[in-house]
């Protein structure tokens, strides 16, 4: 074979395409074999580092490509050789790694040379990264990828050569200022600069949060050189941005025309940064790691630091002076002013040929101008304003360092010492007083020393000192705030000897407060006089405004003659309940009863115990916050109003609570009927060591009878309506405490309810609502006066006060905020940190009463059972029929009446079901949070009436969706139900709506008649959670306990069989007796809630009573 066959042949098994005949043809001739793939090998070699000089996107691929074809041809040389290709000669030197020497990982390192950034990659004794790699790094850093090419092998410590890229500062300045924000984590020898000794105001704060992880990791790979060269580029850009840079002229080299003897020079602008402190520049250069001056290692850290400040500060001023648009220079600049033109006209740094002397001399005169700001002082002026005395003027003293530390005074530094430090002082000190006119004043003791008044002082404090400051002078003024300081009143006790409770009167004084600065009228009046009053607050010096001077005047005024009032007064002063007529308010000085509650109230834990003793459980955050709360009222003998959003679990925060610290009597809890058997069961769940007595239905104990047995028990659990029947029995006993649930019933004060209500003598009255706040103000002075009579004042000034804050919105949350943590404790379901904390889903169960019809009703339709099975004995199949329809129509019952009467007399719906009155309770609670629910029921018909029912009670529009209406309807309501805003309801049939709808607009569901299988209620749940819910849904559960309600509740939770809930063992519907019917399906009287006639007339007037 020729070796062109070989060559073509040993390309074919290279590439994996030579057939088993022609491999074998190469294996008789292995010498030659090897030989031509040796060749083309090293061609190969020599094409690879042709192309890594190539520019362009296109590179990257291209060597890529090359790369591959390369491996392609070792592999090949393996498999014909045996052996590996060695790309490299072996090194016979001595090994220059100590045997001691600890290998750092490789990080991308910058290199600093005259207008260039070197990039390379290495670490102390490894191996250094290839060109390709460190382009790699730099692209995963967030550098361009095309402003890099090829540069020359930089010569590490150890011997080794690193290859390297090279790139215009000007293409990557913006890459090297955003990597001074990144995250940094140091991972070789060299610290960057600390970066308070860099004068942190041009520097760009490293962000704590919201870096991407990614980036941060890529980040973390670069050395110490990159970090540092970024914080310069950082610092270029703070140092452009406020304006300290002025342009040079420099010649570049000079040229003589031979034909005219004229001489001709060529120019360039520079632009250099002005103003760098001395400290600034030496906190650069002392922490120079030494990879900068890598590719040059030659200048001093020093001129490092100027050196690379100054080009990339020319980088970024010349790139925008590129950008204007400026007149054409002169073609042949020889004149002055055409060479002044000339030099206008090339701001961007573009070379220029002019007249050498003339250029020369604007050069010359351009250095001397900008001399004081860009040469580094060594005695920068110190301007310092002292305090003002007693007369009240300032003294402005204008200082210079002198030798061992001394500050002598401008006037004697500039005729003493060194001439360098006079000439500098003086040029300074002119400079000065152009930025300070009041230098030039006559009359002061020695020049450089003057006094301002209070205006010219807050003048130097506030403006011109930073621009001083800006200018190179070091500014040493009294410390500043810029924060207004808004004027409170404040109501000081005089007389700290009396004893001050709620009710008793203590001469009181007023006075103003701005910040910690406390003025009388007599002082405000004569501040109020000058131009620019300052006063000084927590060490800092504050210009008050003349408008809040006058407003706190004014109400200082209209309380001269309020020398006296109590501890409620003052409290109420302190809540705004009594208007302030100043926009900070009023606070509390001195000790009083009221400031002593405040004190105690802003004390509360915020990191309470979630496992109090006595409670079994564990409680959300919020929740053991407001137990922190309730025992503050305690020690402090105060009421409250806790108004947690419904769902957010009041009934155990209250429970928790008792059960730590039991009070001497027992405690009351008033309730709607259809809460009291969830308080029971809550009762036992989480404090089963206290004793609870339900005092509720028509056996109830009265009198003597009544009052043993509260004696004997720790809760005591009743109904409104009970409560105001029995209330001289319950009035005549002292109560720990009483709890008013759902308080919202009393917020009406003239309604008979709250009226009785208010008759109970308890140590600590506390009321429990989600919507403290439902009609207006009034609605809250209601729950307020009742929790704490006297200590609120009058309604009507309440609501006035209250309402001067704007709409009625805002005034209704500027209320909650203001009583909030001290006789409220509110938290909502919208709060971030609440809603952090919920589950995604709160299932409720809501135990009903049932009302003497539905009892009869329900007992009537269960002896009809009794007789109808007795007669069908020998018929089983009829008798399974005649229970099936039985469970049915008491379900019916347990609804309404009017879901089971065929035929009913009496069309009413209100007052005739507990589950209607709680379902009532829920919607208006909801409605009154702004928020939609869901009603599932499994009767079509009873929801069209209800939908109508609902309708008609909260004047907005509930619509029914059943299987019955068309298509095109039902989606219709859908679209209508979920495009809407605020408050909404809408009724579904638990049969057509469970399955298949999106109805993720409501946030609460309520199951109102309950289903054999769970999954059919889960999927009528789900309606609502699922994707695209954003807030937690809450599911509550009606069942009446002691009816085939809590039967089918037994099942739905798998406690039991629905075989089990009707039938003994081995028995069938039709085999059940009369006893086994009324077992199964009877009424439990120990377990049913029966509702009073007193429940059911309060409910069915209380409407009209509110």
């Amino acid at each position: 074979m020729s070796w062109e066959q070989i060559e073509e042949r040993a390309r074919l098994e290279a590439d994996g395409e030579a057939p088993a005949a022609m491999i074998a043809e190469l294996e008789s001739d292995p010498v030659r074999w090897r030989n031509v793939l040796t060749d083309m090998i090293e061609d190969a070699e020599d094409t690879l580092q042709s192309i890594r000089r190539l520019k362009g996107p296109q590179r990257n691929q291209i060597i890529t490509d090359f790369e591959t074809e390369f491996r392609s041809l070792t592999d090949a040389f393996e498999r014909a050789t045996g052996e590996l290709y060695d790309t490299e000669e072996a090194d016979e030197g001595v090994d220059l790694i100590p045997d001691n020497a600890v290998t750092e990982p490789v990080a991308l390192q910058l290199s600093w040379t005259s207008g260039k950034v070197i990039a390379w990659a290495s670490g102390a004794f490894n191996e250094p990264d290839s060109s390709e790699a460190v382009l790699t790094r730099l692209i995963d850093a967030g550098a361009p990828e095309n402003a890099w090419e090829d540069y020359r092998n930089i010569v590490l410590p150890t011997g080794v050569t690193a290859p390297a890229l090279s790139a215009q500062v000007g293409d990557i300045l913006g890459w090297l200022a955003a990597l001074a924000t990144q995250p940094w984590v140091e991972n070789v020898e060299t610290a960057p600069p600390n970066e308070e000794d860099l004068e942190s105001s041009a520097l760009p704060e490293p962000p704590t949060e919201g870096v991407d992880s990614d980036n941060e990791a890529n980040v973390n790979q670069i050395g110490a050189s990159t970090r540092w060269l970024s914080l310069i580029a950082a610092a270029a850009v703070g140092l452009v941005a406020q304006g300290r840079t002025v342009p040079k002229l420099q010649r570049i080299r000079k040229r003589r025309n031979k034909r005219n003897k004229n001489n001709k020079g060529e120019f360039i602008v520079q632009w250099t940064p002005g103003i760098i402190s001395k400290r600034r520049l030496e906190a650069f250069a002392n922490s120079l790691p030494g990879s900068v001056t890598a590719a040059d290692p030659g200048p001093d850290a020093r001129a490092v630091v100027q050196s690379a400040l100054t080009g990339m500060v020319n980088a970024i001023v010349a790139n925008a002076a590129g950008r204007l648009e400026v007149p054409a220079p002169p073609p042949d600049p020889k004149t002055k002013n055409e060479v002044a033109e000339t030099f206008l006209a090339n701001l961007s740094g573009r070379p220029f040929s002019a007249a050498a002397d003339n250029g020369s001399d604007l050069a010359r005169k351009l250095e001397q101008w900008a001399r004081p700001v860009t040469a580094v002082a060594k005695y920068a002026l110190i301007v310092q304003l002292d305090e003002p005395d007693e007369s009240g003027a300032w003294q402005l003293k204008v200082l210079s360092p002198g030798p061992e530390n001394s500050m002598d005074p401008v006037e004697v530094a500039m005729v003493s010492g060194s001439n360098t430090r006079r000439t500098e002082v003086k040029g300074q000190y002119t400079r000065l007083e152009r930025m300070v006119p009041a230098l030039k004043r006559p009359g002061g003791r020695r020049q450089g020393e003057v006094l301002l008044d209070q205006d010219e002082a807050w003048e130097l404090m506030s403006s011109t000192g930073p621009a001083l400051e800006s200018a190179g002078f070091d500014v040493r003024v009294p410390a500043l705030s810029r924060r207004r300081q808004v004027a409170q009143l404040r109501l000081t006790a005089d007389d700290a000897d009396s004893i001050v409770g709620a009710q008793q009167l203590t001469a009181v004084s007023w006075s103003a407060v701005f910040g910690e600065v406390e003025l009388t009228a007599a002082e405000i009046q004569q501040l109020a006089m000058q131009k620019k009053p300052l006063v000084q607050s927590r060490g800092r010096w504050v210009a008050l405004e003349q408008a809040d001077l006058v407003e706190a005047a004014e109400a200082l005024a209209e309380r001269a003659d309020t020398t006296e009032l109590t501890g409620a007064q003052m409290l109420r002063h302190a809540l705004g309940l009594e208007g302030s007529g100043i926009s900070g308010g009023v606070t509390l000085g001195g000790s009083s009863w009221a400031s002593d509650l405040l004190h105690a109230a802003a004390g509360v834990d915020s990191d309470p115990e979630v496992q109090p003793d006595g409670f079994t459980g564990e409680l959300r955050s919020y929740q053991a916050e407001a137990v922190g709360w309730l025992q503050f009222l305690d020690e402090a003998g105060l009421g409250g109003c806790l108004a947690l959003d419904m769902g957010l679990g009041k009934t155990p925060t209250i429970l928790a609570r008792i059960g730590a610290q039991p009070g001497a009597g027992p405690a009351l809890v008033v309730a709607p009927p259809a809460v009291v058997g969830n308080w029971a069961a809550e009762a036992r769940r989480f404090t089963p060591d206290i004793k609870t007595l339900v005092h509720h239905g028509p056996s109830r104990a009265d009198g003597s009878d009544l009052k043993s047995a509260i004696r004997s028990a720790d809760l005591v659990i009743t109904t409104y309506g009970t409560a105001v029947r029995d209330i001289d029995d319950l009035s005549s006993l002292q109560w720990d405490r009483v709890v008013l649930d759902e308080a919202q019933v009393i917020k009406n004060h003239r309604s008979a309810t709250a009226k009785e209500l208010r008759k109970l003598q308890a140590r600590s009255r506390l009321a429990l609502t989600g919507t403290p706040i439902e009609n207006g103000l009034g609605d809250l002075w209601a729950i307020m006066a009742f929790c704490n009579p006297g200590l609120v004042g009058g309604r009507t000034s309440f609501i006035d006060q209250l309402n001067q804050i704007g709409d009625a919105q805002g005034a209704a949350e500027s209320a909650l905020h203001t009583l909030n943590g001290v006789l409220v404790f509110r938290r909502t379901k919208a709060e971030p940190l609440i809603a952090a904390e919920l589950p995604d889903r709160i299932d409720e169960l809501a135990q009903c009463t049932m009302t003497p019809e539905q009892i009869g009703l329900y007992q009537a339709v269960l002896d009809k059972l009794v007789r109808d099975t007795a007669e069908s004995e020998h018929n089983t199949s009829q008798q399974k029929g005649l229970v099936l329809a039985a469970i049915t129509a008491l379900k019916q019952i347990c609804n309404h009446p009017l879901n089971y009467e065929k035929e009913p007399d009496n069309l009413e719906l209100e007052g005739r079901s507990g589950k209607l009155t709680r379902l009532e309770e829920i919607i208006d609670a909801v409605f009154a949070a702004d928020e939609r629910i869901l009603i599932f029921t499994h009767f079509a018909t009873w929801g069209e009436r209800l939908a109508k029912y609902l309708t008609e009670r909260t004047g907005i529009d509930i619509e029914c969706y059943h299987g019955g209406l068309a298509r095109g309807t039902r989606d219709r309501l859908v679209d209508t139900f979920q495009s809407g805003e605020g408050a909404g309801a809408m009724v579904l049939s638990l049969k057509a709506g469970g399955t298949g709808l999106n109805l993720t607009a409501a946030s609460h569901v309520v199951l109102y008649d309950r289903w054999w299988n769970p999954a059919v209620e889960d999927q009528a749940r789900d309606r609502v959670w699922r994707i695209g819910q954003t807030k937690t849904v809450i599911c509550h559960r009606l069942v009446c306990p002691g009816t085939v309600d809590e039967r089918v509740e037994e099942v739905v939770q798998g406690k039991r069989r629905i075989a089990d809930m009707v039938l003994p063992k081995s028995s069938s519907l039709g085999d059940l007796d009369a006893e086994q019917l009324r077992s199964a399906l009877g009424l439990d009287q120990e377990a049913l809630l029966a509702a009073d006639p007193d429940d059911i007339f309060e409910d069915t007037t209380q409407g009209a009573n509110q």
